[in-house]
């Protein structure tokens, strides 16, 4: 029988989380200044170079600004922080997403994949084409899979139609928000439902092919939108199904 090794953090670990608590509860607020690194070294029984290395880490993920002989303040994150922020805030908040961060999250898939769903569908080719149709085919066979295997069939069909379309930015975007946000994409996946998800890739596909980018956008959209609502207004129907028949009567 072989065990694992069991990793501890280290004291500059430590002393990152612990700071990065303080900011995410809110008791360390913007602006409020901290003690200098000689007086957190004696404060807290760690070195000064351990202060130092940490505070240079927390100014790096955006948590602190370290003003030139002036000290070091608690800088707003929202403003300062990058994706490290966010994997922090998730990891903090027990890696999920709350409904303002998720929505914010819906807005990046918007302003990457409809501009490029308009330049695909003017651009494609058949080789394009032919690249989607193996993506679906491997969504077809997630179907019965897990969740998360079937958010990622989901991830990589979006992502292509980004990379397709000839932004060589916009993909890198996209792998860096999937990493952060995989909660976000499964819940998507079982709130719209794994059949309906996979037949409006079935659809998107047809679309793209036909060049029809208005039908493509507002197909995406829409669902985009029917999740967006999921936690804006918790008091309407959460049925996307049962919406649509809805519209139909």
């Amino acid at each position: 029988m072989k065990f694992k090794a069991i990793n501890t953090l280290s004291i500059k670990e430590l002393f990152i989380s612990q700071i990065e608590e303080m900011i995410l509860s809110g008791e360390l607020k913007p602006g409020d200044k901290l003690p200098t690194e000689r007086e957190l070294a004696d404060e807290m029984n760690i070195s000064k170079t351990i202060v130092h290395d940490g505070i240079r880490e927390l100014a790096r993920i955006g948590f602190l600004d370290v003003i030139s002989r002036k000290g070091i303040y608690v800088a707003d994150y929202t403003f300062t922080g990058n994706l490290e922020t966010l994997l922090a805030v998730i990891r903090y908040r027990g890696d999920t997403l709350d409904p303002k961060m998720i929505t914010s999250l819906l807005d990046v898939r918007i302003y990457l994949e409809c501009p490029a769903l308009e330049i695909l569908c003017a651009s494609r080719t058949e080789d394009d084409i032919a690249r989607l149709e193996i993506l679906q085919g491997d969504m077809k066979k997630a179907l019965d899979t897990d969740i998360e295997s079937f958010a990622n069939t989901l991830f990589l069909y979006r992502r292509a139609i980004v990379s397709l379309s000839g932004n060589c930015i916009s993909p890198m975007i996209m792998n860096a928000f999937f990493t952060a946000s995989i909660t976000a994409w499964t819940d998507y996946c079982e709130f719209i439902g794994r059949e309906r998800t996979y037949q409006s890739l079935l659809q998107t596909t047809e679309y793209i092919r036909n060049r029809d980018a208005t039908a493509a956008i507002h197909l995406f959209k829409e669902q985009i939108d029917q999740y967006r609502s999921h936690f804006e207004h918790p008091h309407v129907t959460d049925d996307p199904v049962a919406k649509t028949k809805g519209r139909n009567n």
